[in-house]
């Protein structure tokens, strides 16, 4: 090397070339890492954050990788050209040993020559020199920012990356944005990746392994939450935070962070000297001017400021990342907030006195703009008690429809207790708190302290205030009697009063404690009158809905709460609405129309946004919803479910001291009691329910719990007492006008009828139910079980049949319903729907009740029905069946063994059929048997075939819904056709058909799971396949594929080597070749 070359060598500073070497307690953060290695994909990575993000950190540990590294950390003077691309030079010499002389040649060159300096010309010989190597390099540039004032050398950096070969990959770290003109053709080229300080910010997780791992200082999760919210996962923060604690300069991690925010700590220092004292003095003015705010935007910065430029200095800090974090989509609209610990600092700097003057600034200004809550937050800052006091008595509502009402409790516990008495609205807003939050003794005496003192100062509008406050408990907690008397003084009170609002409202409160009388003609005329004030539909609309709801009008209701809930999820009413809740109400209507899921799933929402508004009226009543939801299943996991459910709600209701909120889960628990046969227990149940019904006036829940004892009593064949329990149910739920709950009244009284074969009574009922349900399209009572239907619709098909075949006015009506229901062939009907399992073990069910083998008696009855289940689409003589089914005995004897099997059969799919009755299930046609076509019969090998059909047609055009369709089939293939009878000739032909079906199904989703590259789903579906047949060699085909797709190569090639040792073991023959051709790709692969 020649002496000049060796005298430019020493003008470079190694440690400016080499990457730092990481801190004692660095934390190899693998996410970040990744990211960072994506800049293999870019011609430029940039990787922008403010002072103290650790990007320096994060790109050195690029080091690490399998990539060659050439960092140039870069200071003021690398803004000089020269200076810049002598590095650039220097730093490719020693990552690439070979890498040719002539750029450096070019420089030595000119350094005898006065013409300028040929930068452009070195980058383009560096570039084509660079071309020259294979190997990929990560070309790291940190604090590049430092270059941004001097355009020269942004054009020489900027030329090096536009000509760059493709194995060369630029990195830079900037604390501002890179003033690189051609930024945005490589943005938009797809050639930049850009990473923000968000993502070189430490996540909860980060943090909870930085301090286990490195500081040796477990946190809690709650701590790392803390932390990380305070800290805005600023990297720098987080040694200082360790540091306090260990050294035992603070005791947790609150403690830490609050010592970090004063004017003695070292991050105070750092800001002040890297960040604040940099800055221009209008700058430095504009932050303390603005400390106080949370959120900045140009037109409040300029109001508390009296100034005109804060967008631009708002626009100087997002450039140049001073700790100001974007909250909306534009920072006119929405503006931006400093860094928690940033704003902290800046508070910090300013007098006790100063604070106070910009907060009554602020106030000021937010309140011109109408931000009401932010402007009592700042006067309450500004100890100006009396401003925000007349700001919450006059506006105290728009906090409780918002559903602030922490906030609302938190500002008024905050002013002297003189305010109070000078204020008594704000008496009426903490009973709203109160109120809202299911605390009915507290909110009761802030509103008893309201009307005292409005009482006192003759204030009629306010005393009418407080008066519609204590009645709003009653009606909350659903005590109509209670609430009379209350809601009838402030009625009288406003009499007279200009203000036509609130005496709409409480015409409204008035009607909906008719309605908990069920007095429904009269809330309809306090309804109306309270409309006839209004210019406009009320916004309290879910007292109507409770009306729709009580009168039977449940699909107008449905539509119309189904509707709200959309509504709701995209903009929430944070408000508690006690019972009035959409979620809660539409639950309701759903377990009315039978939707089980659909009513639980709304229930359990409900129930958390009980817990969320912490509001434990609303989490009760959610409870019970969700216990209503559980009775659906009218089974015993159901009842049990429900019972526990109930028991929730009972539990919170004596917490709130709200007896009234236990009617409902009484009724509940009645059903969950009475129809699995416990009659004590519901009777009791059912008698303290109607007990606090009936205190409270609620007709409605009263007639509720007398049709729940009735049916109970009615399952349990108690009939006279059904029969009592129901007419008090018909009369109350007649007051109420209720017709759906008539319709349930009158349905249950037909199935008594029916069962005491009391034909009179059935044929006055049958008609008036049939017509209800016409008229009101209850139809879904006879098609799901309902809330307060019975535990099988199938046991109402009597009824249809019984109302088709007797001339009853409604016969056209019923033959419909028979029609939905797919049975209008019937001419018998047992009640409940017989359903068989065939595939793997056999079982046989009356609807939900399963009957138990000893029930057959005799082996050879059961046989029989097998028989005709395999043989369903015909008829079979019967000396047929004596030949499949006895062939080793003589013609009489067997005709002899045929006639008891065929009896035991006909008890044991109908006990209770009358004799000389056609049986629902078996066709008997002279000599000719076998099971009656269109009988109501659930048959898992006819819905296997159908399911396959089904998807077999959908597969080409709509794979994903042929694959459900498949997935459902599978499931229900338990096993072999009849399989503890393998060796019966007249089953093995149908055995093999569904085998086989099941086989190729199984081929068939596995195939469209892995062309979906749903690989764990595939490699399931095949291995369940291969068990039922371990030769079926498409089956090991897709696992091969399987595995290879998911880089499992060794377990590929070992599915290979069971393949190849089961088709010899079992079938004594080699693969085929396109398995061997997948095995030898997967080789080569390899």
């Amino acid at each position: 090397m020649n002496i000049q070359r060796m005298s430019i060598q020493r003008m470079v500073i190694q440690t400016k070339l080499t990457p730092p070497l990481p801190a004692q307690h660095t934390l190899a953060r693998t996410r970040l890492t990744q990211r960072l290695l994506q800049a293999r994909n870019y011609r430029l990575t940039i990787v922008q954050a403010g002072a103290g993000y650790g990007k320096s950190t994060a790109l050195a540990a690029l080091a690490s990788q399998d990539i060659p590294l050439l960092w140039y950390h870069l200071d003021r003077e690398d803004a000089e050209p020269i200076r810049f691309l002598l590095y650039v030079l220097q730093g490719l010499t020693q990552i690439l040993p070979d890498f040719s002389q002539t750029p450096l040649a070019l420089w030595e060159q000119w350094e005898q020559t006065t013409r300028p300096f040929p930068g452009e010309l070195i980058i383009d010989t560096l570039t084509n020199e660079l071309s020259r190597h294979s190997e990929e390099i990560f070309f790291v540039m940190d604090d590049a920012h430092m270059v941004n004032n001097t355009a020269v050398t942004c054009n020489l950096l900027s030329r090096l990356i536009n000509h760059a070969p493709s194995n060369l990959h630029v990195l830079l770290s900037t604390r501002y944005p890179m003033q690189l003109e051609q930024l945005v053709t490589w943005r938009l080229r797809g050639n930049l990746l850009e990473i923000s300080q968000a993502e070189l910010a430490f996540t909860p997780a980060e943090i909870n392994l930085l301090y286990a791992q490195q500081y040796e200082l477990p946190l809690t999760s709650d701590q790392s939450q803390l932390l990380a919210s305070k800290s805005e996962g600023w990297p720098m923060v987080l040694p200082l935070v360790r540091q306090n604690i260990q050294f035992g300069h603070a005791a947790s991690v609150p403690d830490a962070l609050e010592q970090l925010s004063g004017s003695a700590s070292d991050l105070f220092t750092f800001l002040g000297q890297e960040v604040l004292e940099q800055q221009p003095e209008a700058v430095q003015r504009f932050l303390r001017e603005t400390a106080v705010l949370d959120q900045l935007t140009p037109q409040l910065c300029d109001c508390i400021r009296g100034q005109k430029n804060s967008a631009e200095i708002i626009a100087y800090l997002q450039a140049n990342g001073l700790f100001v974090t974007g909250i909306g989509t534009t920072t006119a609209e929405s503006g931006v907030r400093y860094h928690h610990l940033f704003r902290d600092l800046l508070r910090n700097q300013l007098s006790q006195k100063t604070l106070c003057v910009l907060h009554q600034q602020a106030a000021d200004c937010y309140f011109a703009q109408d931000a009401i809550e932010t402007a009592v937050a700042h006067y309450i800052a500004a100890q100006n008690y009396v401003a925000a006091a007349e700001i919450l008595a006059q506006h105290g509502r728009r906090f409780v429809a918002g559903g602030q009402l922490d906030m609302l409790a938190g500002h008024i516990g905050s002013f002297p207790p003189d305010i109070l008495l000078q204020y008594p609205a704000l008496f009426v807003h903490l009973g709203d708190v109160a109120r809202l939050h299911s605390r009915f003794d507290a909110a009761l005496r802030w509103y008893q302290q309201a009307e005292e003192r409005f009482r006192t100062l003759e204030d009629l509008p306010g005393l009418g205030q407080a008066l519609r406050g204590q009645a709003r408990i009653y009606l909350d907690t659903v005590n109509p009697a209670a609430a009379e008397k209350l809601l009838t003084e402030a009625l009288r009170i406003s009499d007279g009063q200009p203000d036509r609002a609130s005496r709409a409202r409480l015409l409204d409160l008035l009607a909906e404690n008719l309605i908990n009388q069920g007095r429904m003609g009269a809330a309809q005329e306090f309804r109306q009158e309270a409309d006839t004030l209004r210019k406009q539909e009320s916004d309290e609309v879910a007292m109507p809905l409770r009306l729709m709801l009580r009168t039977g009008r449940l699909a107008k209701a449905k539509r119309r709460l189904e509707a709200m809930a959309a509504a709701e999820s995209e903009q929430p009413v944070m408000q508690p609405r006690a019972h009035r809740e959409t979620l809660l109400l539409l639950a309701l209507i759903y377990a009315f129309f039978g939707e089980q899921e659909m009513a639980l799933t709304t229930a359990v929402a409900g129930t958390s946004r009980g817990k969320t508004l912490d509001a434990p009226f609303i989490t009760a009543v959610g409870w019970m919803r969700q216990g209503h939801a559980w009775l659906l299943l009218k089974n015993q996991d159901g009842y049990q479910q429900a019972a526990m459910a109930f028991q929730h709600a009972i539990q919170i209701s004596e917490e709130i001291q709200a007896s009234r909120l236990k009617v409902e889960a009484y009724w509940g628990l009645c059903q969950a009691h009475g129809f699995r046969g416990q009659l004590g227990q519901a009777e009791s149940l059912a008698a303290d329910g109607v007990t606090l019904a009936q205190q409270a006036g609620d007709e409605w829940v009263t007639a509720c719990i007398y049709t729940t004892l009735g049916a109970a009593y009615l399952l349990g064949e108690r009939y006279d007492q059904a029969a009592t329990s129901l007419n008090q149910a018909s009369a109350s739920f007649l007051a109420c006008s209720d017709t759906h709950g008539t319709a349930v009244v009158l349905l249950w009284r037909c199935l008594l009828w029916h069962k005491i074969n009391d034909v009179a009574r059935l044929q006055r009922d049958i008609d008036d139910l049939l017509q209800l349900v016409r008229d009101h399209d209850y139809t879904f009572l006879f098609t799901h079980k309902t809330l307060l239907g019975p535990p099988q619709p199938r046991s109402l098909i009597p009824l249809l049949l019984y109302a088709r075949n007797h001339n009853s006015h409604y016969t056209a009506f019923a033959s419909g319903l028979l029609d939905t229901l797919g049975l209008s062939q019937l001419e018998f009907h047992p009640g409940y729907q017989l359903r068989v399992q065939t595939l793997g073990p056999f079982r046989l069910w009356h609807d939900a009740v399963e009957i138990p083998a000893k029930a057959w008696q005799r082996k050879k009855a059961r046989q029989l029905f097998q028989l005709f289940l395999t043989y369903r689409r015909a008829t079979l003589h019967r000396e047929q069946i004596v030949e499949m089914l006895w062939p080793e005995l003589d013609p009489e004897n067997a005709q002899r063994d045929f006639k008891i099997a065929y009896n035991v059969l006909c008890r044991v799919l109908e006990p209770d059929r009358p004799r000389n009755t056609p049986s629902a299930y078996i066709l008997r046609d002279g000599s000719r048997y076998g099971l009656r076509p269109g009988a109501d019969m659930w048959f898992d090998t006819a819905v296997f075939d159908q399911l396959i059909t089904t998807a077999d047609q959908l597969l080409h055009h709509n794979p994903t819904a042929a694959g459900e369709h498949y997935q459902r089939a599978l499931a229900l293939y338990m096993g072999a056709y009849l399989q503890e009878y393998p060796y019966e000739e007249w089953a093995n032909q149908e055995r093999t058909r569904l085998n086989n079906r099941y086989i190729r199904a199984a081929e068939r989703l596995a195939r469209a799971l892995l062309q979906a590259n749903e690989t764990e789903k595939a490699i399931e579906v095949c291995q369940e396949l291969l068990s039922q047949d371990n030769c079926w060699e498409p089956a090991y085909q897709i696992l091969i594929r399987a595995h290879t797709q998911t880089g499992n190569h060794t377990q590929a090639i070992r599915i290979y080597h069971q393949c190849v040792e089961n088709l010899q073991h079992e079938l004594g023959v080699n693969p085929s070749l396109e398995t061997i051709s997948l095995y030898q790709e997967l080789l080569l692969s390899n």
